[in-house]
């Protein structure tokens, strides 16, 4: 190796490493310049954090609304809680198929859930928030009440509150099986999935007797599931539903009813 080559060689091991040069070319550049290179390659790396920033900035504006929106929704309930006679403030959520009863229905069904439990019994009500409500504001207060429900804006109501998937029809907790003297069951969509699944978790809770709220077109398989047959009184809903709505039970529901109360 020739001597200018030897000098070349050790030129290119004493020379920065490439991650640490600067991106553009300060070769015989005074200090003030070579600054403002630096500067330069900077506001450059600063837009590149800025444009990612922005990636990640909506993101989070994003995650930030749901949570908003889902606090919204339980501080909603929680005015309707403070306020017993506040019904109307509490939306139905049509997405989730939510139809509230009429006060008509309410009445009914209550009294007669009442009547069934005892003033110490227990009563499930299986995603019909609108029947839970009701029993809140007239119970006695020996009578134990379990909302099971998809709306996770009942969760206010505490421990009364057991959150509830059809789709998941044996996640009950095992405390609650066999517990209840009554149990209303509203499935929320007019399937023979929904019904059939929602009738598992009417077993897996009842120890007597059973009301169910559907459509007509649902009795015969109803019957096959719960042993339960239509009855005379015909539920109601503030808003009018396009099908036809009927109550079953497995025992004898209109004995029980005032004529007045059967039809709406």
């Amino acid at each position: 190796m020739s001597e200018a080559e030897k000098k070349q060689s050790e030129s290119d091991m004493c020379a920065e490493p490439v991650g640490n040069q600067l991106k553009a070319d300060t070769t015989d550049q005074t200090p003030g310049q070579i600054k403002k290179v630096i500067d330069a390659e900077k506001e450059t790396e600063s837009d590149e954090d800025v444009q990612l920033s922005a990636f990640t900035m909506s993101a989070l504006q994003e995650f930030v609304s749901e949570q908003l929106e889902r606090e919204q929704r339980r501080q909603q309930v929680e005015r309707c809680t403070l306020d017993a006679g506040a019904d109307d403030d509490f939306e139905e959520d049509w997405q989730l198929s939510q139809f509230w009863y009429d006060e008509r229905t309410c009445r009914v069904l209550g009294a007669e859930a009442m009547r069934l439990a005892g003033p110490t019994g227990r009563v499930a009500c299986l995603s019909c928030p609108t029947l839970y409500r009701h029993l809140r504001k007239v119970r006695p207060a020996g009578l134990q009440l379990t909302l099971l429900e998809y709306d996770q804006r009942f969760g206010v109501f505490g421990s009364d509150f057991v959150l509830y998937d059809y789709r998941a029809p044996l996640e009950v907790p095992p405390a609650l099986r066999e517990q209840f003297d009554v149990v209303v069951a509203d499935p929320p969509f007019l399937s023979e999935e929904c019904l059939t699944k929602t009738a598992v978790t009417v077993r897996l809770l009842a120890k007597h007797h059973l009301l169910l709220c559907t459509g007509a077109q649902m009795g015969e398989l109803a019957s096959r599931l719960l042993g339960v047959h239509e009855c005379q009184f015909r539920p109601g809903h503030t808003h009018n539903l396009a099908n036809e709505f009927r109550c079953f039970a497995n025992y004898d529901l209109d004995a029980h009813v005032a004529s007045g109360e059967a039809a709406s």
